[in-house]
């Protein structure tokens, strides 16, 4: 097979694309459900450090940062008081036409202001307005539904409380979070679906290929039949086929075979490959779409379970652990990219359904985290503290960032 990619730039290049690949889904799944459960939007961002570019439409700015190895999506409400107004500074305001906010910002942002104060009193959870202390005394001030914080960095769109994510019914955030997980499970079944339609799918427990000198060959099994049972078991797809002549080595067996108008048996004794029984024969592929949507969900299932099993057994002590990093799995992509296109897309769909166990576990600054905060609300009846949430998040992700540089060194050493 001709190498699909080689060399360093190559290797670079297909980790970036499959990194963003991860992340544009991930954060989709946040975004599209946040939306749809009417939460504002800031910004939708692909990356994380400075701005290479960014785009406003509607009320979300869409932007693309300078490391492509991350992502976020900035909800009205996430933390506390992230509006971006503090009390006791001065501001300027623009008013709109029935006398509400339409635009407040630093005197020396905001053109053509209406009245100048300091802020007394932002909007809060019981009143989408601010107070200003004017020359005049202090002044109460409705918001526009569309006001919006200039500053001399960003603009941002402030949001009453009913549209924050801390104004949503516990049932609408747990879905907004979930959601991130959930896109990469999709993307994984949307690669392997794409995968098996490429290559196919086994049509049942039919013969496609024959290989000479095998037992299949000699006991006289030809393209086209179809296996309906082995020692009178149905035989109801290829897999339950494979399976059966596996658990089965130098044993012989006794095949129901369907050959055009025609019933046979016909016995075949499996031969030791690898531990297992073979017989030597393929299936016959064929390219359904349906069929292939299928076989990607049931594949991303059988590898998800797979996965978490593994966790099971490290935390036993069963299995040793091994844990990659972003080098490790830079290493990974350039290694299978090597390998051709068709191993590189298999290793993008494993690394999409890691990715969504991985932020399914109960740790701080990840969903998994977020989530028990939210079943422990559900339970309470009330929400926990945000300033205590937000500060176990924070030291979560201090502690995150620690481990992803161990694991770096790790990665490292274990390459040069």
């Amino acid at each position: 097979m001709v190498p699909f990619f080689s060399g360093g730039v190559q290797t670079a290049v297909a980790a970036i694309v499959i990194f963003l690949l991860l992340v544009v889904f991930h954060e989709f799944g946040h975004f599209w459900v946040a939306k749809r459960v009417g939460i504002l939007v800031r910004e939708f961002a692909v990356g994380f450090g400075p701005k290479l570019f960014s785009r406003k439409r509607g009320e979300t700015v869409y932007s693309f940062r300078v490391l492509p190895l991350g992502g976020y999506v900035h909800m009205a409400g996430e933390s506390p008081e992230d509006h971006g107004l503090v009390r006791g500074e001065t501001l300027a305001v623009r008013l709109d036409a029935e006398g509400r906010a339409e635009a407040l910002g630093d005197p020396d942002v905001l053109k053509d202001p209406d009245l100048i104060g300091r802020l007394a009193a932002g909007p809060s959870r019981e009143s989408f307005a601010v107070e200003l202390e004017t020359e005049e005394g202090v002044r109460r001030l409705e918001l526009s539904p569309s006001a919006v914080l200039y500053t001399g960095r960003s603009t941002t769109t402030l949001a009453p409380f009913e549209r924050q994510f801390m104004g949503k019914p516990v049932w609408a955030r747990a879905a907004t979070i979930a959601a991130g997980p959930l896109m990469n499970f999709v993307l994984a079944a949307l690669i392997f679906a794409v995968y098996f339609l490429y290559t196919g799918v086994p049509a049942g427990p039919d013969v496609g290929e024959v290989l000479p000198g095998t037992p299949a060959a000699r006991a006289g099994l030809r393209p086209g039949d179809h296996i309906a049972a082995v020692d009178g078991n149905p035989i109801r797809s290829w897999s339950q086929l494979v399976k059966t002549v596996q658990s089965r080595p130098e044993q012989p067996m006794m095949f129901d075979v369907r050959r055009g108008d025609s019933r046979l048996e016909i016995a075949v004794t499996p031969e030791v490959r690898s531990g297992v029984g073979v017989i030597g024969v393929s299936p016959r592929l064929v390219h359904n779409p349906l069929l292939a949507v299928w076989m990607g969900i049931r594949q991303t299932w059988d590898i998800s379970v797979q996965i978490v099993t593994a966790f099971g057994r490290m935390l036993t002590g069963a299995l040793a652990p091994e844990v990659a990093g972003p080098v490790g799995i830079v290493a990974m992509i350039g290694e299978q990219a090597k390998q051709g296109l068709a191993n590189l897309v298999t290793l993008t769909a494993l690394l999409s359904i890691n990715l969504a166990i991985i932020n399914l576990l109960p740790i701080p600054a990840l969903d998994g985290s977020r989530l028990m905060f939210l079943l422990v609300e559900a339970v309470r009846g009330r929400p926990l503290d945000p300033h205590k949430e937000s500060m176990v998040h924070l030291v979560g992700f201090a502690l995150l960032m620690v481990i992803v540089v161990l694991v770096t060194y790790k990665d490292v050493t274990r390459l040069f």
